[in-house]
C-alpha cells in the first residue's frame, strides 16, 4: 500500500510539471481528465487502488451523481506507469463490476 501511494505520489509530480503538453495533444490520462471535469463541470473525484497498474485510478462523479472513466479499453493488467502519462483513452460511464478483468 506505501508503495503504492510513494508511486502515485511521485508521478503526481511529473504530471504537474507536464501538464502543458496537455495543451497540445489530444491524449490525456484519468489525472487530467477528472481535473478538467471538476473545474468544467463540477462534481467530485473518486480515487482507488487500481486493479491494471500499481498506482491510483481516479474518476468523475458528476454533480448529478454519475460516475465516469477516462481509461484504456481492455488494458492489460501490470501496464507501466510511463504509458500512464497521455493516452487515447475512451469515456465510459464507470463500472464496479468489471467485465474486462
Amino acid at each position: 500500500m506505501k508503495a503504492r501511494l510513494a508511486l502515485t505520489f511521485f508521478l503526481m509530480v511529473i504530471f504537474f510539471w507536464s501538464w502543458p503538453v496537455r495543451l497540445f495533444t489530444n491524449k490525456n490520462n484519468c489525472y487530467f481528465w477528472t481535473l478538467e471535469r471538476l473545474i468544467t463541470k463540477g462534481g467530485s473525484a473518486k480515487w482507488y487502488p487500481s486493479k491494471r497498474w500499481a498506482g491510483y485510478h481516479v474518476i468523475w462523479i458528476s454533480p448529478e451523481g454519475e460516475a465516469y472513466e477516462y481509461t484504456i479499453p481492455r488494458m492489460r493488467r501490470d501496464t507501466p506507469w510511463y504509458k500512464m502519462l497521455f493516452y487515447d483513452g475512451t469515456v465510459r460511464k464507470f463500472r464496479t463490476t468489471r467485465r474486462d478483468q
